[in-house]
């Protein structure tokens, strides 16, 4: 039987069973409607669910994408912060670990650079930096950036009151914010920026994970980064 969609008008070809009446057919199709739509309504959350924490493990990987090496002792501090936070979200075994071991919620351990008129930029080296950088160190006034909707590090654009960034200040962070991530290949990446006040964590979300608001895209461009500097260390080193 060929018949209309009531949706977009196309027509859709239905098979029939040709030793029931037209009647019984409509129930046959109704009861399998019904039956795809409650799968629907069960599978719904658990796919939820489901995208939650693959967003989270891809925060992770990003975050050891970028401690491939060490570079300085705490590249290294940094790798035991997300043994520890596995350890605690229950991925990896360790009858060993006490929660005791976990370092303090200390500020410290961030990657920090100079934007090129000399302001600094905080960079989120884990999950613990990422949501210490906006529940402790954050102030009104700093602009917060991370890649849209692609899992990389927090980056924050230190600034005094009153103090408005260049143009080639946001974009140098915004650049940053690319790098650090997972899209550091790539020639451009959307990054946000917006005021700490605007970035929140939701309740029982997983470390790193925030959501915001108000906020401006510009584009990063990780490469540019990677054509001025020959390695991370010399880009940290430079201070630029």
């Amino acid at each position: 039987m060929v018949l209309e969609d009531f949706a977009t008008g196309e027509l859709v070809t239905i098979a029939i069973d040709p030793d029931k009446t037209a009647i019984q057919q409509a129930q046959r199709l109704y009861k399998q409607h019904q039956k795809l739509k409650r799968a629907k309504d069960a599978v719904a959350p658990l796919l939820g669910e489901v995208q939650t924490e693959l967003a989270y493990l891809e925060q992770v990987e990003a975050a050891l994408t970028q401690l491939a090496r060490y570079d300085e002792p705490a590249d290294l501090d940094a790798l035991i912060d997300i043994r520890n936070e596995l350890i605690q979200q229950g991925y990896v075994a360790s009858p060993d670990y006490r929660p005791s071991e976990a370092r303090a919620d200390k500020a410290d351990g961030f990657r920090r650079l100079r934007t090129p008129d000399e302001l600094t930029v905080l960079i989120g080296r884990n999950n613990r930096q990422n949501d210490l950088l906006i529940s402790t160190v954050a102030t009104d006034y700093d602009i917060w950036f991370h890649t849209q909707e692609i899992p990389g590090s927090h980056v924050l654009l230190r600034l005094e009151a009153g103090q408005v960034p260049s143009d080639r200040d946001c974009q140098y962070v915004a650049d940053l914010a690319a790098y650090f991530s997972r899209a550091r290949q790539a020639d451009q990446v959307p990054v946000v920026y917006t005021h700490p006040r605007h970035v929140y964590k939701p309740k029982g979300a997983r470390p790193g994970m925030v959501i915001y608001k108000h906020e401006t895209v510009i584009w990063g461009q990780p490469q540019r980064l990677l054509r001025q500097t020959e390695s991370l260390s010399s880009l940290e080193s430079a201070g630029v």
